[in-house]
């Protein structure tokens, strides 16, 4: 069983299906989404994944990325991958118990660890945010 909900190519899910689907959890994903456009300046991408990630939306600055969305029925997933500073930046941080034992056991690989965050609360928000705020932010322009 893949991680995306939303797994025919030939068929983008609309805003309309990703409320649909989400239910109660799409304002936590319209939430993280405004937020990722405010703080990052990037507006996401919808990218097909394959038979296993299906449709996602790809956040990334300068050719890297900043996450990766999966909707899911019911919820969401945020995908944030930390390279080995950001992780030890991030087992200082104040998460919630679940998204916490996420960092300190998920394996360390060459390009870091790759954090799979299902989020269904306001707390899952708030940690992704948290997590996401170690990474580069763009200079904002001063006029």
């Amino acid at each position: 069983m893949g991680i995306g909900y939303f797994v025919d190519k030939t068929k983008p899910p609309t805003e309309e299906d990703l409320q649909t689907a989400m239910g109660e959890a799409y304002p936590l994903w319209a939430g993280l989404t405004a937020w990722l456009a405010e703080t990052f300046l990037i507006e996401g991408q919808l990218t097909y994944g394959g038979k296993n990630y299906g449709w996602n939306r790809w956040y990334k600055r300068s050719g890297r990325a900043v996450t990766t969305l999966y909707p899911q029925v019911d919820g969401f997933t945020a995908q944030v991958v930390l390279g080995k500073v950001e992780v030890e930046q991030a087992l200082t941080l104040p998460l919630g118990e679940r998204v916490a034992a996420l960092v300190r056991e998920t394996p360390q690989f060459h390009d870091g660890r790759w954090l799979f965050i299902r989020v269904e609360s306001e707390q899952d928000l708030a940690d992704v945010r948290r997590l996401l705020e170690l990474k580069p932010r763009p200079r904002k322009k001063v006029i």
